[in-house]
């Protein structure tokens, strides 16, 4: 092989790169990937072994959803020979959780009646995987390793996350892939030259895997509307913030609007759901059959309003009444940080900290409109009892709480990092 000359040389041209630059380029690459896969695996390995422990110390719990929902949809779906149409013409109500029953029926086709044992085996798998998609993110937007480090610590010591693998639920494997959408989609806002069928598949899958997934189409729009702008619009924050505020709080009165005027809701579509929550609220219920939160029976529209927003405080309560002390104390320690964490994300991303990386500005913008969404909706329609419909909005916490951490780790004082945008995206 001639050495290279004058002669001979050719200089690297624009957007044309030659054997040489593309090998270096290639074995930079396949080294990153390397260290970046590294910590997501051993995020994933602990959490496996940790819920693993659980679940088989605790063994399999059927809840009432369970029995109601996704058993007898299994059974019907696979009775109807996979034959949606018929499915649901003859099943309507199984149309909101037909994502997570397909997955049940389709996991009975090939095991047969082990199939809630493989539900929870995957329930498991999809937790250990969660929350290597929350430090792979988090290394992507640069956050120190001591925080990564901790983040998959606190989420091993998660309850809300063990206790809800165990049972023949669909929250766990919805919790994977709505976290997975919305960080995929906010991490490729600037990544036009890549494929969209990812993301756009974990959204599909998202949205029909149980009702709660309706939440996710304020948080997918915003990362929508985000691809079409190079950054972010250059308003005052604050500005935002109140104008946010002021439609949540006009959303809830006409809400509590047709909560005490039901047979006012002029459509037919969500008129069922309607009368139903309508039933509770004229209940004065805040939380689900937790009778000490209830408000005295409403009579104007303004009773049915504070009703929301009683929901909506109770929505971010670290404990209730009726816990026992350790539930109480342990509730305080795991979601008190979080919740100030994510309040201080608000604050900083207010005042543009986070502006000299665009791609943390973007994700951080999108876990805020994650968590409005999940908390708005619920406070209009329903606290569960065991503020398991909460869980959507823990991924979200952890990732603002180190980010905001790792701002303030940082100083006043940033110079801007890259982005790994090579890096590939789980």
């Amino acid at each position: 092989m001639a050495a290279p000359s004058a002669d001979n040389f050719q200089p690297a041209t624009p957007g044309i790169s030659n054997g040489m630059d593309e090998k270096i380029d290639n074995k930079s690459r396949t080294g990153f990937s390397v260290r970046l896969a590294g910590e997501p695996l051993a995020a994933f390995v602990a959490m496996l072994a940790v819920n693993s422990a659980y679940v088989l110390y605790k063994g399999v719990f059927l809840a009432p959803d369970s029995l109601h929902f996704y058993m007898k949809g299994t059974d019907r779906l696979v009775a109807a020979g996979f034959d949606f149409q018929q499915f649901l013409s003859s099943n309507p109500k199984f149309s909101q959780y037909i994502g997570f029953v397909t997955w049940c029926a389709t996991l009975k086709f090939l095991v047969g009646e082990k199939w809630p044992v493989a539900v929870v085996i995957f329930n498991v798998l999809a937790n250990a995987t969660l929350v290597a998609v929350l430090i792979f993110h988090l290394k992507r937007v640069n956050v120190r390793w001591q925080i990564r480090a901790a983040t998959a610590a606190w989420c091993l010591f998660a309850f809300d996350l063990l206790v809800w693998s165990k049972g023949l639920l669909s929250d766990t494997t919805f919790l994977l892939l709505s976290t997975s959408a919305v960080a995929v989609w906010a991490s490729r806002t600037t990544a036009n030259r890549r494929s969209l069928i990812f993301p756009s598949v974990l959204s599909v899958v998202a949205l029909s895997w149980r009702p709660t997934g309706i939440a996710l189409l304020l948080p997918l729009t915003v990362c929508g509307l985000l691809r079409f702008s190079p950054k972010l619009p250059k308003v005052n924050r604050w500005f935002t913030l109140a104008a946010v505020a002021l439609a949540v709080e006009i959303v809830f009165l006409v809400f509590a609007y047709f909560m005490a005027n039901p047979e006012r809701w002029p459509l037919s579509v969500g008129n069922s759901h309607i009368q139903y929550t309508a039933h509770y609220y004229d209940q004065g219920q805040v939380v689900w059959k937790r009778d000490g939160t209830y408000h005295a029976r409403p009579e104007s529209v303004l009773d049915y309003h504070l009703i929301t927003l009683d929901r909506l405080r109770y929505w971010f309560a670290c404990y209730e009444s009726e816990f026992s002390s350790v539930h109480k104390v342990y509730n305080v320690l795991f979601y008190g940080p979080l919740f100030a964490g994510a309040a201080l994300s608000v604050l900083l991303w207010t005042r543009r900290r986070f502006r000299m990386n665009e791609d943390l500005d973007r994700l951080v913008t999108v876990l805020l409109v994650t968590i409005l969404s999940f908390s708005a909706m619920h406070a209009m329609l329903q606290v569960d009892y065991g503020w398991r419909y909460r869980v959507p909005i823990i991924p979200c916490l952890l990732m603002l709480t180190a980010i905001t951490a790792n701002e303030l780790m940082r100083g006043p004082q940033r110079t801007q990092l890259p982005v790994h945008d090579e890096a590939a995206v789980i």
